[in-house]
């Protein structure tokens, strides 16, 4: 997808950066309009449009963050295992218009893509962070609230981010996308401490609920180039989705990874089934007619959201981890989002049981 907003606003306080004046440069037949903040944007779209999430997607704003960019993972919740990821939010909004995604109802009040342009500050924020905890070793992904390189060509974070973490010895930075948009990746010089992650899915799944997003093969194809430029590689198969066929849909989803992926250099893989919060059923299905997501029943769980009976996810962790594992038992495969009991019945162990992920787990 080529992305070109129908817009850029520049809010107040956000003119003058340099990471606003390199937005501004590629996008030189897009209109730009000074604003004091981008309420009077969304209330106008509110007004106009039908769908208002999707057109919030085509109004690009440039602002300034305020306030603390460091957060813990928000799948920090009752009676969940936590991988102790760190998130950084340098933009909100995606420009890929997934069926499942949470920022459907997350952003239902402000769904404009935003872009923080005081890049400067974020760094200095890390770096204070990272000073103050030399003994903790932080992983620290970019993946949250957008894709981390679908908009790389036009929002060029990576080319502050890389270089940053590293030149630290107790930081990691993870690059979560569906896209293949890595030419500025490949442009890099070290990428000792990055590792990019693609959110994978069968190509059935892809075709009906992550519309606008390359395909299965494209995706491969971009994690082998950074593969072979020397990145780590991380894999999300993340939501898995159950439908007739699923089976078999995902053990030709494994052959594909290790046809394009040598296993060895690939630093984790994580498992999670689809998950909502009730208010995003509704959203889902007005916008989305097509959806194949509700033809099973979900209960609610102990963190308000609504997944798959215990027994469908037990087995369906069970299945796909079984055939990673058949392709190679060293790969350290995790479960996202999940309980405890969950975890030991589907590996028979906790996390604190595979040294690479060791590390990071808190249990």
């Amino acid at each position: 997808m080529n992305y070109k907003p129908e817009v850029v606003y520049i809010e107040k306080g956000a003119e003058g950066y340099p990471f606003t004046d390199k937005v501004l440069e590629k996008l030189p037949d897009t209109p730009v309009r000074l604003i004091a903040d981008s309420a009077s944007v969304v209330e106008e779209i509110k007004r106009t449009r039908d769908d208002v999430f999707g057109a919030g997607k085509q109004q690009l704003v440039l602002s300034r963050f305020k306030g603390t960019l460091l957060k813990k993972c928000p799948g920090i919740s009752p009676g969940m295992v936590c991988c102790n990821y760190y998130i950084v939010n340098l933009m909100k909004n995606c420009i890929y218009d997934c069926s499942y995604c949470f920022l459907q109802g997350f952003l239902e009040n402000n769904p404009l893509l935003v872009a923080y342009v005081n890049v400067e500050d974020f760094l200095g924020e890390l770096d204070a962070a990272f000073h103050a905890h030399p003994d903790r070793t932080f992983r620290v992904g970019t993946g949250e609230l957008a894709d981390s390189l679908a908009l790389d060509d036009l929002l060029p974070y990576s080319d502050a981010l890389i270089p940053f973490f590293n030149e630290r010895d107790n930081a990691v930075l993870e690059l979560k996308t569906k896209s293949d948009r890595v030419d500025r990746l490949l442009g890099q010089g070290s990428c000792k401490n990055v590792i990019v992650s693609w959110s994978l899915n069968p190509q059935a799944v892809i075709d009906r609920e992550e519309k606008g997003t390359p395909g299965l093969a494209e995706r491969l194809a971009a994690a082998r180039k950074c593969q072979d430029k020397g990145y780590r590689i991380g894999l999300h198969l993340d939501p898995i989705v159950l439908f007739p066929g699923w089976e078999e849909a995902y053990q030709s989803l494994v052959r594909q990874v290790f046809a394009a992926l040598s296993p060895e250099k690939i630093e984790w893989i994580s498992l999670g089934s689809f998950r909502y919060r009730s208010n995003l059923k509704k959203v889902i299905r007005e916008r989305h007619r097509d959806t194949g997501l509700f033809t099973a029943e979900h209960v609610p769980g102990r963190d308000g959201k609504y997944r798959y009976f215990r027994p469908l996810r037990n087995r369906a962790y069970e299945t796909v981890r079984r055939m990673l594992k058949q392709e190679s038992e060293a790969l350290s495969v995790y479960l996202c989002m999940e309980t405890k009991e969950i975890w030991e019945g589907v590996t028979g162990k906790t996390p604190r049981s595979d040294e690479k992920l060791n590390q990071f787990f808190d249990l």
